[in-house]
């Protein structure tokens, strides 16, 4: 809006008048558009109008009266600039109580006597624009903030309720092991090692979060960078299928892989890696007891990577939206919403793509395109 390009409109009470002011107005690039009366004028859309020029003649004590009410029913924002024509040889009470009536009403009218000078005229306009284009900016900057607030809230929310969950579940636990360590015969070790990995589950899901949380706010203001090195892509993946293991076997999904050996690149790896971490996490939990394939290959100058479940699936209208913040393919999935975010964003640094391809109940294909 900071840039629209704002237009005068025109009322005098001869065609004559207007077309001589627009072509005026035309060599200072301002654009014009002409009205016939006030209330043609009174039924235009504003939203472009950075300003009103009207002739003092043209405002009958009727047509005052829409004015009036026109200007009246603006936004509290918009306050739009109106500049009088006025003719030297009125001096009748009626044209001054017209005059006063529309600037009592706006308060932003600029009195012009005529004749006119060319240059007078071209600098109240611009002037005026000015003040308009003003006006716009605070609104984009009121909307801004209003955005910014409600995504504010939002994380907040979010974050508490994920934010609890495994703090509430490591309390219950700690709980439980400390009634345990006063009764010895109760300490078997099969039943402490799975509290313990339970505790060390919910102590990881936190570090998650944490993580989305600090890249989120290092994406805000702009300072997620990436160091760059030569590594094995082909590596890197079979050490991540390997570490996740226990968790597909623990959701009963069968990895399958397609992966070609020595696949390198100039990327950061440990941020490919929270890349991986994010598409693995996402088949664990939209895919259980289903089968996950995984791929990596060369493609010209590009590496293709992919991660292909067979679970719920994700509506074709919402393909793109998943990318963004706070978003989630299901609301009964835990999470801040935030993983295929931050995957698009350590992706864009390396100016390489992201996209998903699905089909409700017949699962996703998330395929990765890094350049070589």
């Amino acid at each position: 809006m900071n840039d629209k390009h704002l237009e005068a409109l025109l009322l005098c009470p001869t065609g004559q008048d207007a077309k001589l002011i627009a072509s005026v107005l035309q060599h200072d690039s301002v654009n014009s558009k002409l009205t016939k009366d006030l209330d043609e004028l009174c039924q235009m859309d504003y939203e472009n109008a950075g300003v009103i020029i009207v002739a003092e003649e043209a405002l009958t004590k009727e047509g005052v009266d829409i004015l009036n009410e026109k200007l009246s029913t603006q936004n509290p924002w918009s306050d739009i600039p109106i500049i009088l024509l006025t003719s030297g040889g009125a001096r009748s009470k009626q044209f001054k109580m017209k005059r006063l009536e529309v600037f009592v009403t706006s308060g932003n009218v600029t009195l012009l006597e005529r004749p006119l000078q060319p240059l007078t005229l071209l600098s109240a306009t611009q002037v005026a624009l000015r003040s308009r284009r003003r006006q716009f900016q605070v609104r984009s900057l009121l909307e801004s903030q209003i955005e910014a607030t409600k995504i504010r809230d939002e994380f907040i929310s979010i974050a508490s309720h994920e934010l609890k969950t495994p703090l509430t579940s490591l309390k219950l636990q700690t709980q439980m092991t400390r009634r345990q360590i006063v009764r010895p015969e109760a300490l078997l070790p099969d039943k402490m090692r799975k509290q313990l990995d339970y505790t060390i589950h919910q102590i990881d899901r936190l570090n998650k979060l944490v993580d989305d949380m600090l890249d989120i706010s290092r994406i805000n203001t702009g300072k997620l960078n990436i160091t760059k090195t030569v590594f094995n892509f082909s590596e890197l993946l079979y050490e991540l299928i390997e570490r996740f293991t226990p968790q597909f076997e623990a959701v009963g999904i069968q990895v399958k892989s397609d992966i070609a050996p020595h696949v390198f690149g100039n990327w950061d790896s440990y941020k490919l890696e929270q890349v991986i971490n994010n598409l693995f996490s996402n088949a664990i939990r939209y895919s259980p007891h289903k089968n996950v394939t995984i791929g990596l290959r060369t493609q010209g100058d590009k590496a293709v990577f992919n991660v292909q479940d067979e679970g719920m699936g994700i509506a074709p209208k919402n393909l793109e939206r998943i990318f963004e913040r706070f978003e989630r393919v299901s609301s009964v999935t835990s999470g801040l919403g935030l993983g295929l975010y931050i995957t698009r964003q350590i992706l864009d640094l390396h100016d390489a793509t992201i996209r998903a391809e699905s089909e409700l109940g017949h699962g996703s294909n998330f395929i990765i395109e890094l350049p070589l």
